[in-house]
């Protein structure tokens, strides 16, 4: 009787899998109908149906493969996998849809013309709809592409492996079209793991343990292990003949080897996994999440990589010299790029892996307003720093002054720039200060000017000095080293104890200590020609003159008082050149000098 009843399963199998294919041959591309509660329940039982029976005619093989993740695909969509993350989604709609269609195949369904149809689910306006007696839940999706389709419920998709295990020790309806379809789900191999080996294996292989067989624990300590030493392996040796070419564009692409083979190992492990070694359950989720992890890691591996010997490769190439703010440009922008590329797979992996970014990257906001406001000096002295690339008022190794420091250049940082002083000291000013400071760059100088002020004794005579002054212009104009243009030799005046002569020229060098030689060469010719003009150098001094007084000489005193006496009665001093300080004619007819009346008077 039971071979019997075999029998009849396996012949209604065989008419719905030809059913089934001979529909998909007419209409290839028409997806299941999911316009209403009843069309849904009946795509879903008719397709779970159709693919049991294609999974269990014979073994798998490269040519059928498609074919069966074409019919699992179009059960699971009648899911609502919205909740799931992306990168579970396929394993987990294929178990959960398993599940469901074991629950179904064991409880008591409504008659159809008592589940709504679409007219019946649009005049009452439905959103949802339960299955009677069940928590099993049918949902409309009201937005996105699958707008007006009817799916089971994220609630029931999360919770399809708990309501299984409710009903598991329930006997099969005498209608289920695919009895046993959970133990054939977990108990399945891919192709490369026949089900012919897996029955000759011994019996403590074929035995669970932990919800899994015992081969497939076995091979999974097996593929984990060789996924290990190959990732190892390829990253000792790329390290190794890294080592040998460090500067090659073979090393530059040898060293991204070991974050691509981590990510090949990953994506290798999933699919066997998944597809050959058939994990199920909580088991295969874990696993899934922490190979894509993986991938992940490897992802941001390969971008640091590869964006490091760029940038490497282009410094290499344009010929930029150690310390430059020109190859401080070329690592800060390759900086930013890498944080933006890795910023960007992290929030895609967050999202593949269920995480919601979107409360994160609001935190984020909020955290880093809080953050900014905190770290108000170290944005300014950032912003500083990208306005010193742009600007360029110094570069690496430039002699420059600021304030009353001066010194050489030696880096100049996101945050902070630092000189290295004359006495070998060495100072760091932040760039938010170092940018508003008045910047003396002398490494810029086309020419270095040469000036100094002769002081010459007071005893040179005027031909003297200018014998000297043809003399000091000859010898500049003549030097290989000063600009003729520029040569000034002046005698510019007279000082508290010399004679001022200011020397003026532009030495044609930018190097300080060629200028030190060029200088000393003009003082030393200088000092031979103040020689040869005999003239000589005046030092600070003062001269004191001694003389013996005599007595005054009457007679001359007593000729001066008359003849100043003669100029008041003549026409008063006015005559003489001094100021008429006599009074108006209404004063007094008296001479401010006592004794002396005003001319013109009765009296005179």
């Amino acid at each position: 009787m039971r071979t019997i009843s075999r029998s009849l399963v396996a012949a209604c199998l065989g008419l719905l899998w030809a059913a089934a294919c001979a529909a998909s041959e007419r209409h290839p591309l028409q997806p299941a109908d999911r316009s209403s509660p009843r069309a849904t329940l009946r795509s879903f039982i008719e397709r779970s149906d159709a693919t049991f029976a294609v999974l269990l005619d014979g073994e798998p093989t490269l040519a059928n493969v498609a074919q069966r993740r074409r019919m699992i695909a179009t059960v699971v969509g009648c899911l609502d996998l919205r909740d799931v993350a992306p990168s579970l989604q396929e394993s987990m709609g294929r178990q959960a849809a398993v599940c469901l269609k074991e629950v179904l195949d064991r409880i008591e369904l409504s008659p159809d013309e008592e589940i709504p149809d679409a007219a019946a689910a649009d005049a009452a306006g439905l959103k949802r709809w339960r299955l009677p007696h069940t928590e099993i839940t049918l949902v409309r999706v009201v937005d996105g592409a699958r707008e007006g389709e009817w799916v089971f419920s994220p609630e029931t998709v999360a919770r399809a492996e708990s309501f299984y295990q409710q009903v598991r020790d329930l006997p099969y309806k005498a209608t289920a079209g695919s009895p046993g379809f959970y133990e054939f789900y977990v108990r399945a191999s891919g192709w490369m793991v026949p089900d012919a080996l897996v029955r000759a294996l011994p019996a403590w292989a074929r035995a669970t343990v932990l919800e899994e067989a015992v081969w497939r624990w076995l091979a999974i300590g097996i593929l984990l292990a060789v996924a290990v030493i190959a990732v190892a392996a390829t990253y000792r040796w790329s390290h190794r003949m890294n080592n040998r070419r460090p500067a090659s564009v073979a090393a530059h692409m040898l060293a991204c080897l070991a974050p691509a083979s981590l990510i090949m190992a990953g994506v290798v492990l999933d699919y066997l996994l998944t597809y050959q070694v058939r994990l199920t359950g909580g088991l295969l989720f874990t696993l899934k999440a922490t190979l894509r992890v993986a991938e992940f890691a490897g992802c941001i591996m390969l971008v640091l990589g590869l964006l490091k010997h760029l940038a490497d490769f282009v410094v290499h190439a344009r010929g930029l010299r150690p310390g430059s703010i020109d190859l401080q440009l070329v690592r800060l922008g390759f900086k930013v790029v890498t944080f933006l590329v890795v910023a960007w797979i992290v929030i895609v992996g967050a999202g593949y892996l269920g995480i919601s970014v979107a409360p994160l990257l609001a935190g984020l906001g909020v955290g880093g307003l809080a953050v900014a406001l905190a770290a108000q000096h170290t944005v300014e002295n950032l912003i500083a720093g990208l306005v010193l690339f742009a600007d360029k008022p110094v570069r690496i190794g430039d002699a420059c002054r600021f304030g009353d420091v001066r010194g050489t250049v030696e880096q100049i940082g996101l945050r902070s720039t630092r000189v290295r002083c004359i006495d070998r000291t060495l100072v760091t000013i932040p760039n938010s200060e170092f940018a508003k400071l008045q910047l003396t760059n002398f490494s810029r100088r086309d020419r270095i000017l040469f000036q100094t002020v002769l002081t010459l004794r007071y005893e040179t005579s005027a031909d003297q000095m200018r014998y000297l002054l043809a003399d000091l212009r000859r010898m500049l104009l003549d030097h290989p080293r000063i600009d003729a243009e520029s040569v000034r030799v002046r005698f510019t005046g007279y000082g508290e104890w010399a004679l001022n002569v200011e020397l003026f020229a532009l030495a044609e060098t930018t190097i300080w200590n060629e200028f030190l030689a060029i200088q000393e060469d003009v003082l030393l010719q200088v000092m031979d020609l103040v020689r040869e003009a005999g003239c000589d150098f005046a030092f600070p001094s003062q001269m004191h003159y001694e003389a013996t007084d005599t007595a005054l000489d009457i007679e001359r005193v007593r000729r001066a008082e008359a003849t100043v006496a003669a100029w008041r009665r003549q026409d008063g001093l006015r005559g003489a050149g001094f100021l008429d300080m006599r009074p108006n004619a209404a004063e007094a007819n008296v001479c401010p000098v006592p004794g002396v009346r005003r001319p013109g008077s009765a009296a005179a």
